[in-house]
């Protein structure tokens, strides 16, 4: 099991300049942010997948999956799920390992 609990700031992108358009977490920097703590603290090379057209909602919440080789033989892949938790409006999010 993976538990990390990071703050990520400054996670948010805006696409267009239309007042109807909302700003959207920038998903892709939250799982190289995830990718990078695991490689931190476990010496893994992971590959983290989370969703797309995230709203940059205060107290959203959404899940990434980390996928890593098994450290121990047999030697296989292990999916580890992110709950990925948006602090503010200006994009700050922690996530945790379950």
């Amino acid at each position: 099991m993976l538990a990390s609990s990071v703050l990520l700031g400054a996670c948010g992108s805006s696409k267009g300049s239309s007042s109807t358009s909302k700003t959207k977490i920038d998903t892709a920097r939250v799982a190289r942010s995830i990718e990078q703590s695991i490689f931190a603290q476990r010496h893994l090379k992971a590959s983290v997948v989370c969703p797309t057209g995230i709203p940059q909602e205060a107290g959203k919440t959404f899940e990434c999956v980390a996928t890593t080789p098994q450290p121990k033989n047999p030697k296989k892949l292990v999916k580890t799920p992110f709950v990925v938790t948006i602090q503010n409006s200006k994009g700050y999010v922690t996530y945790v390992g379950k």
